[in-house]
């Protein structure tokens, strides 16, 4: 059994792991995409996974770790009971799911619109001179 505390501890434990803002709740990344996080309701660490078979593979594997809620039926993360975690089983999940995301290309992202308007602000756009 697991606090949410040390759940996070074993996730920032993970080299390359950092810990940013994930729609507004505390969540661990690596590589720059999401790995994991505490969930702020369930007594649960929400997990990313491969692939929406992978997702049911594990829940009909372990229905006692993992379980989902209405909120994910659609995506490919499974919610991992604190109750049931210990820190050598989450901490053999995330490395492995580490050792995935770090095979991946890279994230493109979009600049911000704010950085976007910063930029426009400090290099104004130039017209050319008609003779």
């Amino acid at each position: 059994m697991l606090t949410k505390a040390e759940a996070r501890k074993v996730m920032l434990a993970i080299p390359g792991t950092d810990e940013r803002l994930w729609f507004n709740q505390p969540s661990v990344f690596i590589h720059d995409r999401f790995l994991a996080k505490t969930h702020h309701k369930e007594d649960a660490v929400t997990l990313q996974v491969g692939s929406m078979e992978m997702r049911d593979m594990m829940l009909e594997a372990e229905p006692r770790l993992f379980y989902i809620t209405d909120h994910y039926r659609k995506f490919p993360f499974v919610l991992v009971r604190l109750s049931v975690l210990t820190k050598k089983a989450l901490k053999d999940m995330l490395v492995g799911r580490a050792a995935l995301l770090a095979t991946m290309p890279p994230i493109k992202r979009r600049p911000k619109k704010d950085a976007k308007k910063k930029l426009a602000t400090k290099n104004p756009p130039t017209r050319a001179k008609k003779n």
